[in-house]
């Protein structure tokens, strides 16, 4: 937890170098094959896509991409009340087919994309290694975006001693 310049507490994760960010932009070039199929046929459903980036989104809690992945997840056919519900984590109206995959971006998210190696092994388990891969991609993907979308708003916050870019919660 790190203080803007106002005092206010920014408990969210951001970038704090740019080694960081040249590391997480590494890997989603390494997933380049991977992120491509996450759109194309064959690839998991986009009610699952939508649905893992929520919840990634709800551990990182970035307000940028929980407001335009409400929005793709309106789209393709999830309630306001399941949005809601998955970026505050709660899992209770997700197709059981989808917990497995889930949970595991959950904690993927919550280990800085080092899940342990019983959770990858059971998620390969589950779904198969492409499918596997492509929840991987999607975990890192949305991580990588909603990071940006933190440290954007901790400069902002920090620039602006804490008028802008903090949520509710930490004002």
């Amino acid at each position: 937890m790190i203080r803007t310049a106002s005092g206010s507490r920014f408990r969210r994760r951001y970038y704090q170098s740019p080694v960081q960010l040249v590391r997480d932009l590494g890997r989603v070039i390494a997933a380049f094959g991977p992120a491509i199929g996450l759109s194309l046929k064959g690839g998991i459903s986009a009610g699952f896509r939508e649905r893992l980036m929520l919840v990634v989104t709800g551990v990182n809690r970035c307000r940028h991409c929980a407001y335009g992945h409400g929005i793709l997840a309106g789209r393709v056919g999830l309630s306001k009340d399941e949005i809601a519900g998955l970026l505050s984590l709660n899992l209770g109206t997700c197709p059981e087919s989808e917990l497995p995959g889930l949970r595991y971006a959950i904690h993927w998210t919550e280990t800085e994309g080092q899940p342990t190696a019983d959770a990858r092994a059971t998620l390969e388990a589950t779904y198969g290694g492409r499918v596997a891969r492509q929840i991987d991609t999607a975990s890192l993907l949305i991580h990588v975006g909603n990071r940006v979308g933190n440290s954007f708003d901790f400069l902002l916050a920090w620039l602006s001693r804490g008028r802008w870019g903090l949520l509710p919660d930490e004002r």
